[in-house]
Order: C-alpha cells, then structure tokens, then sequence
C-alpha cells in the first residue's frame, strides 16, 4: 500500500529503512525489497529508485535477483542508466547488455563521452562492437581513442573540449563557450588554439567574466605549462596530476595538434587501477581479479593463482634442502631447529617492508637508480640497526631459557648479518624487476619472502657451523 503526502510517496513495508529529507521534513520508513519488486507495482518501484542516488541503484544490482534486472532498466531514464553503467563489473555489465537490446544500447552509448563510451566499447563482445560502433553520433572520435594503445594518455583521453580562436575578443568567446555548452554539456575550462588547431593556452571562465567583453582573450590567455601525448603511459600521467595537483590535462599530437583532454576522474580511475594492481601483485594475485565480480570463473581464479602457490612450495623445498647439507654437523640440533622460524620471519619482514618502500617510491616517480643510492644505505643501515637489537633481545632470552651462550652468539650474529642482507635485497630485487621492464609490484610479495627464506637460513646454517670452529 501506498500514500501520498504532498511530493511523498510513503511506502508501507517492513524491514529496510530509508531516510529522506525534504528542508523541514524527515521521513523514515521500513522497505522490504523481496516485496516492492515482486508486487509488480510499478509506482512502488519507480517511488523507492527515486530514492536512492546513482551508487546505490549500483549497488541495487548486486542486492536483487537477476529476474528483477529489467523493471530496474524499463524504470531508469537513458541520462540515469548512462550515468551509472560505466560502474558495472564486466560480467554484471553482460548480463545489462542482454536485457536492453542493440537499440537501446545504441541510444545509452550517444549519451556518453568519448573516453567512457571507448571504454564500454571494449567490454561488449566483437559482434557488439561492430553493430554499435558505426552508430554512433561520435564514431570517428571514439575509433581514434581505441586506435592508442592500452594503458596510454590517449586511451583515457575525452575528444570533447571547449575550443576558442585566437584572436576572439571576451565577448565572442563567451558566446562560443555558451554554444559549445549545448553540445558537450559541461564546460569547466577553454582552451585556446589556433586556425591549425595547435594549443596556444587556457582561458579560465572566471577571468573571462571578469574581463571587458571589449578585451582581446590573449589579454587573459594563460600559457600551459603541463600537457601530454597520446602514447604517453597512464601512469606517468597519473603521477602529473598528483605532483602538479591538476585538474585536466590536454592531450596533443607531436605537432602540437590538440587532440582532448584528460581530466582528474579519468586519472583519479587510473590511481585505484594502479593500486589495486600493486596490491594485488604483492600477495600473488592477478589483477583481473575483482571482489565486485558476481560471478566470476573459480578455475580461472585457481589457475591464475596457482603459479605463486608452486613457486612458494618449492622456495620452501628448496629451503628445507639447504638444512639437509649440515645433517650430522651440528651439535645441539633441535636447539638450533627451534629458532629457524624466528630468523625467517624478522628476515622476510625487513625485506617485504623494504621492498613495499622502494616499490611506492617507484610509484610516485623515481626512476633511475641515482636516485635510489642512498636509500640503498639507508635500508642496509635500518636492517643492520634492527638486527642488532633482535640480537640483542634475542641473546638475553637464549640465555635465560637456555643457559648456552654459543647459542646465544651463533642466533644472534644471524640475525645481524640476514636482516641487513635483507634490507639490502629487498630494494635490489625491484630495482632489477623496474630495468626488466616488469612490475615491480610482483618482486614485493612472494618473491622477497621467499628469497629471504632461504637467504637467512642459508645465513644461519653457515654462521652455525663457521663459529662451531671457536665455541
């Protein structure tokens, strides 16, 4: 049952709660969504999806059964559902395509910019593709952002940007910016080319209010300091934006041609890739990966991870076949077997924790090895300080439990010696990963702990039995 009270529409369900505001008014009410959309009440429905906002008719998606998918699409306006579908997870965004129908999916993808229809674009399959492409409104536009190659500026660039002429005086550029609103909906700065189109500068709107509508626009034509080309790395650009803290960057050709413009939500995406991407690589797992996919493929999930898992299964063999050499020349043998995972786990610490710092550093820009000489002491220096007060604590502990201070001299003198290796290693083996030309995100999860591994008990089985020679 339903009740309207004035531009309310109150819904009489249990379970869920929503808030709304209306200036004076606060509305709260209890939703059960099984029962809004198995009702078949359209009103009901259309009232509760006027409630939410964009993210949460996402998030909808996730929360429902799929039967429910289409009353949510017939209810959306197409400005609504292109507004969020760039949002969805692949195999979510599968599942919506199939329901909406070429048509449809034609009439969504005009209502988008460039750079997100180029994106979409991408996950339809190839028939898709083909059927949707030559349809579209900005068809050479978007062949020319999919013509760059993945992970450039060019392909997260959007071709539409408020262009005006040098030459123009304040009055006519704002009545070209006011044209050019109707078409690109949104206007936030102008740029300033030429007849060729080459990029002269910027205009920013408020200057341009503020001017003499008589003034020439050079009076106020601000020279750019900071742009990009289209092969350019996305990440590279990402870095621009946060060093510089820009807004927007435009994109132009070796010539100087403006070709779009890259803006802070495009890259601000980019960022939370990278990121993800690290994070994902530092504990072994592909970044095709996505907790947001609802149905994703176990086996390829399994297989994807499965390489890391062998690796660590024979870093770990491999280890426990080092202790085999020193079988029968050591005195005092489950003494020394008891402390094999205290020097592994400091050791593998201090190197994951230094190559989590040399990786972040890679991250935000440094890129010659120059530049990481001192920090390469530091590190040697930092692990050699904590193996010293491990030895430290370690010693008195042996000591007191133990009574043995061999003992004691062999684990500590191991502990000194394997974590300043490790510091040392765990800024080398990224360095190296970054001039192969490979992620070196990868060298900061199960690479470096392994190598610690059998770094530090190699370390310890030798120390032990070089010092068994004067104690």
């Amino acid at each position: 049952m339903s009740v309207l009270l004035g531009n309310w529409v109150l819904l009489d369900f249990p379970e869920w709660s929503i808030s709304l505001k209306d200036d004076t008014l606060m509305l709260v009410k209890a939703i059960d969504l099984k029962e809004i959309f198995e009702s078949g009440q359209q009103e009901n429905i259309q009232a509760y999806l006027n409630f939410l906002d964009p993210l949460e008719v996402v998030d909808l998606f996730y929360i429902i059964g799929e039967e429910h998918y289409p009353v949510i699409l017939e209810s959306l306006e197409d400005e609504e559902l292109a507004g969020i579908v760039t949002l969805f997870e692949q195999s979510l965004f599968d599942k919506i395509i199939e329901i909406l129908g070429l048509e449809k999916l034609i009439t969504i993808f005009n209502l988008l910019e460039t750079d997100d229809a180029a994106y979409l674009l991408k996950m339809l399959p190839e028939n898709l593709q083909e059927a949707v492409l030559p349809q579209l409104t900005k068809e050479s536009q978007i062949k020319r952002i999919l013509s760059y190659p993945e992970e450039s500026a060019g392909s997260i660039m959007q071709t539409e940007v408020c262009l005006l002429r040098e030459g123009m005086t304040c009055k006519e550029a704002v009545e070209s910016i006011r044209r050019q609103k109707k078409l690109l909906g949104k206007v936030f700065n102008a740029f300033v080319v030429d007849e060729e189109r080459k990029l002269i500068g910027y205009v920013h709107l408020d200057d341009l209010i503020l001017s003499s509508m008589g003034d020439p626009i050079a009076k106020i034509t601000k020279p750019l300091k900071y742009y990009v080309t289209p092969e350019e790395d996305q990440e590279d650009v990402a870095q621009t934006f946060s060093k510089y803290g820009l807004n927007y960057l435009p994109v132009v050709d070796k010539d100087g041609i403006l070709l779009g413009q890259i803006t802070f939500d495009d890259v601000q995406d980019v960022i939370e890739e990278e990121v993800s991407e690290d994070i994902l690589a530092y504990v072994g797992v592909s970044s095709e990966e996505s907790i947001g996919d609802v149905n994703p493929n176990r086996l390829k999930l399994a297989l994807g991870r499965f390489p890391w898992l062998i690796f660590s299964i024979s870093a770990s063999f491999l280890t426990g076949y080092i202790l085999t050499f020193f079988e029968g020349n050591m005195a005092n043998a489950i003494i020394f077997a008891s402390f094999v995972p205290l020097i592994m786990n400091t050791t593998g610490n201090v190197g994951t924790q230094t190559a989590m710092i040399i990786t972040r550093s890679f991250a935000l820009g440094a890129n010659e090895f120059g530049q990481f000489r001192l920090p390469l002491m530091r590190e040697f220096s930092v692990g050699l300080l904590m193996g010293l007060m491990a030895a430290v604590v370690t010693f008195v502990m042996i000591f007191i439990f133990y009574g043995n201070i061999a003992i004691g001299i062999r684990v500590s003198t191991t502990l000194v010696v394997s974590m300043g290796a490790a510091g040392l290693f765990g800024m080398l083996i990224p360095i190296g990963f970054k001039k192969a030309g490979i992620d070196p995100a990868i060298a900061s999860g199960p690479l470096v702990t392994s190598f610690c591994d059998m770094l530090s008990v190699s370390l310890y089985l030798g120390i032990i039995v070089t010092l068994g020679h004067f104690f």
